[in-house]
């Protein structure tokens, strides 16, 4: 006889993992369904040696034939999009190699077409998420403190802030002459000891954080199944929602790794797999069919950054973490002609051996350039808005298909003469502030850099012609079945997403309680 659950959850990121902990405590019989593996806090080490130290291209949680996907946005963006080493199939999700940055999405972000007449307005405003985003912020562990430029909050931070780093304080009094306000930044590290955590021990290698100072969704995860009240099928693909034509989810059809398919029932799903596999889970399941907008609106953060050589050597790269960040060119009027921007005034890292390898150079050539150079390289980077297109999207492809047999997901990120406007303002605010550093041969580092925050493809509104979900992450048309995740992001700012997702899948959480 099938086990039948209160709620399934495909997807064990910090979206599916934190919604399972909250229903599961409230005891709910949960399904918690994830594609990759349980990675323990002992091999993280290993695998930052793997993926870092050694420059080896595949994460650990990648493998052939369940994670291909074909990319169409060359010509946008002047290479092949890295998906794989983006995004993250495993208990924990992208936190398992997230920079740790935790922040509010601004007021106008969520209120664009309102304010500024571009993109859309969601149909939840920052004040009604506010209490959600302190309830995120006690859950996952985030230091820091409320800066001017800052949203109103009605709850403090729950630890205080890091300091700011030594690159952080050479940058202070320069962004004074210049009239640039700056911002400690928030952190989803502790500070202090937190919730059975260590305070951080300045690993310097924040992706894998050995120590576990930096929060990853597995935390919650392993705290639903220790409820008593949460399943979790890892290894596990979800393929097909079985509906009916009354938009109701009557199953949710799976395949382990090994090949054994399985049955899941359960009274509500709720589709938690990531803003690629999410869209790719409802095409595979027809819902398509009804709603167009499914896998549109495809978004991500583009960096770009500049460095150059100042005359006295610094000492980079003594934790690895920014401290320090700008809004000031975030909002105002030149948001009526293109997107939010932040600046990012990172820890120092050096850049000497990237480019010598741009530069084609190898062996001792790269060796004297690094040494040459180390320390006296200065960069800035910012962190710019995609604003959503309905061409920028996710597909399925019509004949590639996957180890299941089923058709891998097609990628392609579009940008508009609004973002281009937006990257080339970014630019000039970016040279600007090295050249009144006094920084000298400035040259670019990155453009159009992907930030690996995947957002939109099923996202909330009002109208189902432009939408997928309502204002409670409800799939338009259906009784029963949900999305969750930063796939239901009406927009997407220039700050990392994963405070907004957590807030969201919280705020779900409680939307799902209600309804018995």
């Amino acid at each position: 006889m099938l086990k039948s659950y209160d709620v399934c959850i495909v997807g064990a990121g910090i979206a599916g993992s934190l919604l399972a902990e909250r229903l599961a405590r409230g005891g709910a019989k949960v399904a918690l369904i994830e594609a990759g593996s349980r990675f323990s806090l002992t091999d993280r080490l290993t695998n930052l040696q793997r993926s870092w130290i050694t420059g080896t291209p595949l994460w650990p949680w990648e493998m052939r034939g369940r994670d291909d996907y074909v990319d169409n946005s060359k010509d946008a963006l002047g290479y092949e999009y890295p998906l794989n080493q983006l995004r993250v199939k495993g208990v924990g999700g992208s936190t398992l190699h997230w920079g740790g940055l935790a922040q509010r999405f601004r007021e106008s972000d969520f209120e664009t077409y309102t304010r500024y007449g571009y993109a859309a307005d969601w149909p939840i405003t920052y004040t009604e998420l506010e209490p959600y985003y302190v309830q995120a912020e006690h859950e996952i562990g985030v230091s820091g403190e409320q800066n001017p430029d800052d949203p109103p909050r009605s709850a403090p931070l729950p630890m205080p802030a890091f300091p700011p780093s030594y690159i952080g304080k050479l940058w202070i009094p320069v962004l004074e002459r210049q009239g640039v306000v700056a911002n400690f930044t928030s952190e989803a590290r502790n500070s202090i000891p937190y919730r059975g955590r260590s305070q951080c021990v300045a690993y310097a290698m924040c992706r894998t954080c050995p120590s576990g100072a930096r929060y990853s969704a597995d935390f919650h995860a392993d705290l639903a199944i220790r409820t008593g009240h949460c399943d979790l099928f890892e290894r596990t693909v979800a393929r097909l929602l079985e509906v009916d034509r009354a938009g109701h989810v009557k199953s949710l059809q799976v395949t382990d790794i090994d090949g054994r398919s399985r049955e899941i029932q359960a009274r509500f799903f709720v589709v938690a797999a990531h803003a690629i596999e999410s869209a790719r889970l409802l095409q595979l399941s027809g819902i398509d069919r009804y709603l167009d907008s499914i896998g549109r609106y495809l978004m991500e953060h583009w960096y770009l950054g500049f460095g150059g050589m100042q005359e006295h050597q610094l000492y980079p790269g003594r934790i690895g973490f920014d401290t320090l960040e700008s809004v000031h060119f975030y909002d105002g009027k030149e948001r009526f002609r293109r997107g939010a921007i932040k600046l990012e005034f990172g820890s120092g890292h050096n850049e000497p051996i990237a480019e010598a390898m741009q530069q084609g150079l190898a062996g001792r050539q790269v060796q004297k350039l690094d040494c040459e150079q180390f320390g006296y390289r200065l960069s800035l980077g910012a962190e710019v808005e995609h604003a959503p297109n309905p061409e920028s999207r996710v597909t399925l492809h019509t004949q590639k298909k996957d180890m299941f047999g089923d058709p891998v997901p097609v990628i392609r990120f579009v940008l508009s003469e609004f973002d281009r406007a937006t990257h080339d303002s970014a630019a000039r605010i970016v040279q600007d502030l090295l050249t009144a550093k006094g920084v000298k041969d400035i040259r670019p580092g990155q453009q159009f850099g992907p930030g690996g925050h995947h957002m939109g493809t099923c996202r909330m509104g009002n109208d189902p012609a432009t939408s997928v979900t309502d204002r409670n992450a409800a799939v338009h048309g259906f009784d029963n079945l949900f999305c969750a995740g930063s796939s239901l992001f009406t927009t997407g700012g220039a700050r990392q997403p994963t405070l907004t997702i957590a807030a969201l899948s919280l705020r779900l959480a409680e939307h799902l309680s209600t309804l018995g």
